[in-house]
């Protein structure tokens, strides 16, 4: 990611105030002018609920600003400089007042549906076991799935067909327990949140909301997506150029390794070994024959050379958990997640 904006947005900072939020909603917009207003303006006509939208200016965005919408009290932040999805994310969350109940990300490339906002509230409210919730997701024309998402769901252990079929009755099973959701319309409770932790900036961008889920089902939590709830995405808003396809396919092949590494049971050092060495001849081999759904050849090249200076980490479990111990100290998250309640709570702050 790029460390310096040259951004001449006009991002009004001043925030609207309001108390008893059911749920706050944080979107990322990173050159998102092209996304946004679609964003926002279908997620007020698709809710009654009272949120909290956290909207960050996190690169080159020009007309954000602070207002209320319908049910909606939108207020505007800009990061310090671009950062990576997970430190984007992390950044508005440590503004989320404690008092409201749950938490959204949400993508900025989505288009609302209606209701899926109650309907995800809903099954959290009725199924105290679950920790977070994801929509189904569509793709932007809502013609079909999202790709990512079918394959991820396909890939559950308890997945069947019938998740996949389209679905309006109210009789229809309101949750599947899967083993991963997507961030890309997130919702969880706060106070599991506050257990877990943030996001890991280890990861930058993909495979940071795979990780939170490992570190939520390790609270005896479970993750679920709801039929009911449905929102389409577009997938790739900040991947348009072809240079910028193969920077994210970089950090897909050097997240990817690390969240399967850190998944999987085992010597460390074996696991590396599995990963780095024979999973990336495959995948290189593939590269090099350019088989379908294969990378290209110097993203899969640059994604594993990445990972060499973390090898010291990837290694060592104990080295892994004090650098997320460490990085939840500078951000004082202890203080942040067991601070008291004052029902005066500001989010500017």
């Amino acid at each position: 990611m790029p460390q310096h904006s040259n951004s001449t947005n006009s991002t009004k900072e001043k925030p609207v105030s309001c108390r008893g939020w059911d749920v706050a909603i944080i979107i990322v917009a990173y050159e998102g002018d092209a996304w946004i207003p679609s964003c926002m303006e279908s997620l007020q006509t698709s809710t009654n609920i009272n949120a909290l939208v956290l909207l960050v200016d996190n690169k080159d965005n020009t007309d954000l600003k602070s207002e209320k919408l319908g049910t909606l009290t939108v207020n505007c932040f800009k990061t310090p400089h671009p950062m990576g999805f997970a430190d984007a994310n992390n950044f508005a969350l440590m503004k989320v007042p404690l008092s409201v109940p749950y938490i959204s990300f949400l993508n900025q490339d989505t288009i609302s549906q209606k209701h899926w906002l109650e309907e995800g509230l809903e099954c959290l409210r009725q199924n105290p076991q679950i920790g977070a919730v994801s929509p189904m997701l569509k793709n932007y024309q809502g013609t079909n799935w999202d790709h990512d998402f079918q394959n991820s769901l396909c890939n559950q252990p308890d997945f069947k067909e019938k998740w996949l079929e389209e679905t309006t009755s109210t009789v229809a099973t309101q949750h599947h327990i899967v083993d991963d959701i997507p961030a890309t319309a997130m919702i969880i409770r706060t106070e599991i949140i506050k257990q877990t932790g943030p996001f890991d900036p280890f990861f930058g961008s993909y495979y940071e909301d795979y990780d939170l889920c490992m570190r939520i089902r390790k609270l005896n939590s479970q993750l679920a997506v709801c039929p009911l709830s449905k929102i389409f995405h577009y997938s790739g808003s900040i991947s348009q150029s072809p240079e910028a396809r193969k920077r994210r396919s970089r950090w897909v092949i050097r997240n990817r390794t690390i969240h399967k590494i850190r998944k999987s049971q085992g010597p460390r050092l074996i696991l590396l070994w599995n990963f780095m060495i024979l999973e990336a001849a495959i995948q290189i081999t593939r590269s090099i024959l350019k088989t379908p759904s294969s990378s290209p050849f110097r993203s899969v090249m640059m994604g594993y050379i990445d990972l060499i200076p973390v090898i010291p980490r990837l290694i060592s479990k104990t080295l892994d958990l004090k650098k997320w111990n460490e990085f939840l100290k500078n951000i004082c998250w202890q203080s942040f997640a067991t601070k008291p309640l004052f029902s005066n709570e500001d989010p500017t702050r």
